[in-house]
Formats: structure tokens, C-alpha cells, sequence
């Protein structure tokens, strides 16, 4: 077989799998929508609590945003191989030309563009409630875009390990929660650059966080995957 004919062989599945993955990801809109308006809520809270003053929001504005957008994502994470497990979608995946981290890489991106991008498109509107500058919105949207992208691939790993298992939700907390403080950390302090600028060591940092996750992320899941599908056959 010729180096064309393989690379046809899996991008072919790839697309389909991405189009499947859209498809049903709209015909589940619902979901996306809760974890938006988790989002929203989350951010809409700190006003009511601490009152409109803006002395007091501004401060803590690109924490809760931070905050806010990691505990929205996180409530979506268990549902990424869920109905695919569910529906024997997986096994089919396993004896197809696709390789499962593919199929893993795949998820991760179609689920960050159904949740994630809501998010990012709301964040403006968010920031000028806590009165942010919007002079400082666009190292706030680059660093939230690849902060997400990040705990995406965390969520993948955690999900994949934590399929089937009972009281996943909180394991896959309890999993997700410590390795995303680091992603936290960069994104607060790349997304308040103290010279004004965009690109800064800690969005360097950030960026390298997110490539070595997307080197390592979609293995480690389709590992986990291929160890629980042994098992379920065995």
C-alpha cells in the first residue's frame, strides 16, 4: 500500500468521525448550553455577592473568568466517550482503519469547539461586567483559548481512565482538578501581561503546557480505552 493510499485509509475515518462527532454534538446542544450558562452564572455571581463596585471586580475579573471557564468545562468532561462506550461505537472504532488516539484527538477538538468557543465568545461581554479594559481582551481570549484547549486534553485523559468506573464524576474531579492548576496559574498571569504585550513567557509556557498534552493526551486515552474495551470483552 503506498504512502497515499494509507494517509486516504485514515483520513477518511477521521473525517467521518469528526462530522459523526459534530452532528451529534448539535443534536445535543442542550449540554453545551448548560455548560455555558454554568459559565455565565458562575461569573454573575461575584457582582451580586460583592456588589458592583468596581475597585472590587477588577481585581478578581480574569480569576473568575479563569475559574468560571475551568469548573464550566469540567462538568462536560464525563460525557466525551460516555455514549460512545454506551453504544459500542468504540469497539468499532478499534477494528476500523482509525487508530483510537485519532478517535481520542478527534473528541477533544469537536468537544472544545461545542463548549469551549461558547464560552470564549460570551467572555467579552463577561469581562466588561467586571470591568475589564478591553484593551486587555486579546491576551485574554489568546491565553483562555489555549487554557481551554489544554484542560480539554486533561478532560479527555480523565475521562478515558475513568469510563465505567463507579462515582466517575468525582474521580475524574478529583484526577482533572490538581494537573489543571498549572494551566490555571500561566493563564491567569498571561492573560494580565504586565508590559501590555500579548505574547509573554507565560503564554510561551502555556503553549508549551498544551503541546505536550497534545503529544501525550490522545494516547494516554487511547490506551485507557483499549486496556477497558480487554477487559469488557474479557
Amino acid at each position: 500500500m503506498t504512502r497515499r493510499a494509507m494517509s486516504a485509509t485514515v483520513i477518511t475515518p477521521l473525517g467521518a468521525q469528526v462530522r459523526r462527532d459534530i452532528a451529534l454534538g448539535w443534536r445535543g446542544r442542550g449540554q453545551a448550553l448548560v455548560m455555558l450558562g454554568f459559565f455565565l452564572i458562575i461569573i454573575t455571581l461575584f457582582p451580586l455577592a460583592t456588589g458592583p463596585d468596581e475597585a472590587q471586580l477588577r481585581p478578581i475579573a480574569i480569576p473568575v473568568i479563569w475559574i468560571a471557564a475551568m469548573l464550566a468545562s469540567l462538568a462536560g468532561f464525563t460525557r466525551i466517550f460516555a455514549d460512545d462506550v454506551r453504544c459500542g461505537w468504540v469497539d468499532q472504532v478499534a477494528l476500523s482503519p482509525l487508530p483510537l488516539a485519532l478517535y481520542a484527538l478527534a473528541k477533544a477538538v469537536v468537544h472544545w469547539a461545542l463548549t469551549a468557543l461558547p464560552m470564549l465568545v460570551a467572555t467579552p461581554l463577561m469581562g466588561l461586567m467586571l470591568y475589564l479594559e478591553p484593551a486587555g481582551m486579546p491576551a485574554l481570549l489568546l491565553a483562555l483559548a489555549l487554557g481551554t484547549m489544554a484542560l480539554t486534553l486533561l478532560g479527555l485523559i480523565g475521562a478515558a481512565l475513568t469510563e465505567g468506573a463507579r462515582g466517575g464524576n468525582g474521580l475524574l474531579a478529583v484526577l482533572v482538578l490538581p494537573l489543571a492548576v498549572p494551566v490555571l496559574i500561566f493563564g491567569v498571569l498571561a492573560s494580565t501581561p504586565a508590559d501590555g504585550g500579548i505574547v509573554t513567557p507565560h503564554l510561551m509556557l502555556l503553549g508549551a503546557v498544551l503541546l505536550v498534552l497534545l503529544a501525550l493526551a490522545p494516547l494516554v486515552a487511547a490506551m485507557a480505552l483499549a486496556e477497558a474495551e480487554a477487559e469488557t470483552g474479557a
